[in-house]
């Protein structure tokens, strides 16, 4: 049986349930029929999963608990919620991804834990380079080491370019290089790691807008 998580699921037919699951293997779409194995699939728990024959639309035949559910509420739960939408929107079907099979279990327990900020900073960096996306902010798109009191934009595409020391926008080399290292003890490079995160997911994500992100500004508002 492969180990899994639930990313989302909704009703199918009368008594069934499509679902998407974050595996080793990748996130992966298939289908449960029954209320009683729909009723298992559980947000934030560990599962053992079996499937069926690879077809179109795949059955689970066999769910088991792996371990006790994460328990969220509040704003946790809607973190919770938008890392697994991410997950639905930008990771492709049956791609293998073991290391972040690994983050998003240790994102959850974080979730849980109170922290919020820098579980979702490292865990959109995880994607990012799960998907070939994710680049060195602490050197420049021809590898020259950031200055610490040099100030430069940062394209979400190809990386640091050195700035106007007055530009709106530009972000000093030190502070750059922190982020680089997931240095998030402070509050003004956790705030420029969230900018630079979703520059680079929104070049990704289009224009529809994530569900649960405009759930957490609601509820912050």
């Amino acid at each position: 049986m492969t180990p899994g998580w639930v990313l989302h699921r909704r009703p199918y037919r009368e008594s069934s349930a499509l679902v998407e699951v974050l595996t080793a293997d990748g996130r992966q779409r298939g289908v449960v029929r029954g209320q009683g194995k729909s009723s298992q699939l559980v947000a934030f728990m560990p599962l053992l999963i079996d499937w069926g024959p690879a077809r179109d639309l795949r059955s689970l035949t066999r769910i088991e608990p792996m371990g006790p559910s994460v328990s969220l509420s509040g704003n946790p739960l809607l973190c919770g919620l938008y890392v697994n939408e991410l997950c639905v929107r930008l990771l492709p079907q049956d791609e293998a991804c073991p290391g972040l099979m690994a983050d998003y279990g240790r994102t959850l327990g974080a979730l849980r834990d109170g922290e919020i900020e820098p579980a979702l900073r490292r865990f959109e960096r995880a994607l990012l380079a799960q998907l070939g996306f994710d680049f060195s902010v602490a050197a420049t798109a021809d590898g020259q080491p950031l200055e610490d009191d040099l100030r430069y934009w940062v394209h979400p595409e190809s990386g640091p370019r050195l700035a106007p020391q007055t530009a709106a926008g530009a972000a000093f080399g030190r502070d750059l290089k922190r982020v680089q290292a997931q240095a998030f003890d402070d509050a003004g490079v956790l705030k420029l790691a969230k900018r630079l995160n979703r520059q680079r997911l929104n070049a990704l994500l289009g224009d529809k807008p994530l569900q649960s992100r405009l759930l957490i500004q609601g509820a912050n508002s």
